[in-house]
């Protein structure tokens, strides 16, 4: 069914537009949250030395995933006290996840060592 007066070809073009635009600031806003990430692994270190392992996790590091203007970043950490690097966390400009896996065996913390960024 046609509607008079509708250019259906430039309808698409507008979508098109507006889907790279929002594509190119998810990209940029990825990338801001990956730097954040790095800073906050450089902190949690210099904050607790006894922290030994840092992964990062979920749609912010896995490629593979898409990734939304709302997406937070997913750390892992192996060692050190968990309660020294919440603040560290709470400070960041971005919603993060912290969770600590040391001696977890279970079957998340095996996907997060196996498929998760090493920071």
């Amino acid at each position: 069914m046609a509607f008079p007066g509708f250019d259906i070809e430039a309808a698409a073009r507008r979508i098109n537009t507006e889907n790279r635009k929002e594509d190119e600031k998810t990209a940029v806003r990825r990338q801001a949250a990956q730097a954040e990430a790095r800073r906050m692994a450089t902190e949690f270190r210099a904050q607790d030395a006894s922290v030994s392992t840092i992964w990062c996790f979920g749609s912010t590091f896995d490629m593979s995933r898409p990734y939304r203007m709302d997406s937070d970043i997913d750390i892992a950490v192996e060692g050190g006290e968990l309660l020294k690097l919440i603040s560290i966390a709470e400070n960041s400009s971005f919603s993060v996840d912290l969770i600590d896996i040391s001696g977890s065996d279970d079957e998340f913390a095996r996907l997060i060592r196996k498929h998760g960024t090493l920071l």
